[in-house]
């Protein structure tokens, strides 16, 4: 009899556990769906400072972009393409599969790969590249800053900064950790400070080239100027005034910060994107936004220029 008592009350355990374990997923699961997708700003008509003006695609669907001087720098497929601003091609070149990123300083296009960089002049010429600095190194984003290189290792969870011609200088960690889920490691530059991607706080960090952390803005929430999911912002550019320009993914949207990382405003929302759940890299040149989607690249004028031209 006693072992009959254990055994039922064996089972009555296991089967509270197990309800209770059921009951927190399902209960985690739709928090998550109500954080990421009801957001504050969907409540009310959402209204642009941009309007779409033009569009047009790319032969094959779009891995990064950079934006310089008037000039797309377009890694697609196995090819980057340089086209003007209205989507004229100039010229292309082949690359390996698998880039990561890409970014141009002065004359030379550096192509990130997970495991090493390779640099080519503008008429599509390799000239230098270079092997990660550790073992097990898989890549995400690059940027240039100064003399410098600065690259993303979702593996190690670091920056590792480089002399522009490869050689290693340091590793730079976050003193709250990154954490990288979904390779979403971006980086940029400006004005000789670094802003990096800790997805997995929902936050932009600040660096100077030395890699000594400056500042931390963003958070998690589903309020506009605040970050939801598991993985956001995914990618981070600056507007002419040097405002810094992010996007999201999972109810893509993109948003606008002072330099100090104060909330301006949302620029433009999934249903002006295109919808779905990636993100859409975008890049800023004067009073234009460019936006890169698939193998799309869709052109946002600011709409108060749009209406004095019309007048």
């Amino acid at each position: 009899m006693n072992k009959q008592l254990k055994i039922a009350v064996n089972i009555l355990v296991f089967l509270l556990v197990g309800a209770f374990v059921w009951y927190m997923v399902t209960s985690v699961n739709k928090e998550e769906i109500s954080y990421a997708e009801n957001r504050p700003e969907d409540a009310k008509p959402f209204v642009s400072p941009y309007k779409q003006v033009s569009a047009f695609d790319l032969p094959e669907t779009i891995n990064r972009f950079e934006l310089v001087d008037g000039r797309l720098f377009v890694s697609a497929g196995e090819s980057v393409y340089i086209l003007d601003t209205e989507g004229n091609q100039q010229s292309s070149f082949a690359v390996k599969p698998e880039v990561r990123d890409i970014t141009v300083g002065g004359d030379s296009i550096y192509v990130l790969y997970p495991t090493y960089i390779e640099v080519y002049s503008q008429q599509g010429e390799l000239v230098h590249q270079w092997e990660a600095c550790s073992e097990l190194s898989d890549y995400c984003s690059l940027a240039l800053a100064g003399d410098f290189v600065f690259v993303t290792d979702a593996e190690n969870k670091n920056i590792c900064k480089y002399t522009r011609e490869g050689y290693f200088v340091k590793f730079i960690s976050s003193p709250r950790d990154f954490i990288i889920p979904s390779y979403s490691f971006d980086i940029e530059s400006r004005n000789d400070t670094i802003y990096c991607v800790n997805a997995g706080r929902h936050l932009i960090e600040t660096y100077t080239l030395n890699g000594d952390f400056i500042a931390a803005f963003g958070g998690p929430g589903g309020e506009a100027g605040f970050f939801a999911g598991c993985c956001n912002p995914s990618y981070i550019s600056f507007g002419r005034a040097g405002e810094v320009i992010t996007s999201e993914k999972g109810n893509p949207r993109v948003s606008s910060y002072e330099r100090n990382g104060n909330f301006k405003q949302v620029l433009l929302n999934s249903r002006l994107l295109g919808g779905g759940s990636n993100a859409y890299e975008v890049r800023a040149d004067g009073d234009l936004l460019f936006v890169a989607g698939k193998n799309k690249m869709s052109v946002f004028q600011y709409e108060s220029l749009i209406d004095q031209e019309s007048t």
